[in-house]
């Protein structure tokens, strides 16, 4: 005689039972769904989830890829809803599986707690950190500015998306990844591994700077985006009448400068940036802490930054 009471344990032999009657239940189907496709695997669907997860993973890498290229806000917004929403849908889904499932449900191999969470914990340590260094490592991936260098484009605590699949053309914002090599200089010692400057030249362009003027190519550079220094601050590093002579940027190379102009280290110091050490290009503004009130700054939520 199979028991309908207990859970799928045969207490006399210390045995799992198989054959144990267990109705499902489509709020505990929903609540296993915060880890997506277990709630199907607890309703008897073990393949329906398998397929569903795999899904809401690709899918949710294809949006974080779009959501790069889109420039209206309400897109992006919607792009980065679909894993949400596909989490909500999944879930939904096995409450509606586990409802359909007769009142004589048969306990399957794969309904017992531990192989629960041994997915959960599975699914956590492997694909999911595969998946992060697959796409995140050569797709897109999400840069935590903590430093005042782009101001005002780029603020202190902005989380910030970098496209990985391309390389910068000039006005665009560079992440930076220094090398062991670029680490070993003297100066550079003080900065970051990784840091973002805006790309002034490429190959072939000339660069002088005159005071406030950039000059590329001979032209005087229009920099809106620029914030400059009170010749009181403390933070000053670049004095107002600095001066560099013309400089050639060799090939695979960028000149880089910070937007704070004044209080940065950038090319006038570190010199050019190799295309190796360029990890990707800032795009947009993922959301923005606004660190002294404590808050988000909502208006900066997938501001495009190019």
């Amino acid at each position: 005689m199979t028991s309908t009471s207990k859970g799928g344990w045969d207490n006399s032999s210390d045995t799992w039972d198989e054959d144990e009657i267990r109705p499902r239940i489509p709020s505990r189907a929903f609540l296993l769904s915060v880890c997506p496709g277990l709630g199907q695997q607890y309703a008897g669907h073990l393949m329906r989830g398998i397929l569903l997860y795999t899904n809401l993973v690709i899918f949710s890498w294809l949006a974080a890829v779009a959501y790069m290229y889109v420039s209206s806000p309400l897109s992006s917004i919607l792009l980065l809803s679909v894993p949400f929403i596909g989490v909500a849908l999944i879930g939904v889904d096995a409450a509606l599986c586990a409802k359909r499932e007769a009142s004589d449900y048969r306990l399957k191999w794969y309904n017992r707690y531990w192989i629960y969470a041994a997915v959960f914990l599975t699914l956590l340590a492997t694909v999911n950190p595969f998946m992060d260094y697959i796409v995140g490592g050569r797709i897109v991936r999400a840069f935590f500015n903590t430093s005042d260098s782009m101001y005002p484009t780029i603020l202190n605590r902005d989380l910030v998306v970098i496209n990985k699949l391309i390389m910068p053309k000039r006005g665009d914002i560079a992440l930076i990844e220094f090398g062991e090599k670029r680490k070993a200089g003297t100066i550079t010692k003080v900065i970051k591994d990784q840091l973002l400057r805006r790309v002034i030249g490429i190959e072939g362009d000339t660069i002088e700077i005159q005071g406030n003027q950039v000059f590329l190519n001979g032209n005087v550079i229009d920099e809106a985006y620029v914030s400059y220094a009170d010749s009181q601050s403390l933070n000053v590093f670049m004095e107002s009448d600095y001066k560099m002579e013309s400089v050639v940027v060799p090939s695979n190379s960028f000149f880089v400068l910070a937007d704070a102009r004044h209080y940065s280290f950038d090319s006038r110091i570190f010199g050019m940036v190799n295309q190796e050490e360029i990890g990707g290009v800032a795009t947009k503004v993922f959301w923005s802490w606004n660190l002294d009130e404590g808050s988000f700054k909502w208006n900066r939520t997938a501001m495009s930054l190019m």
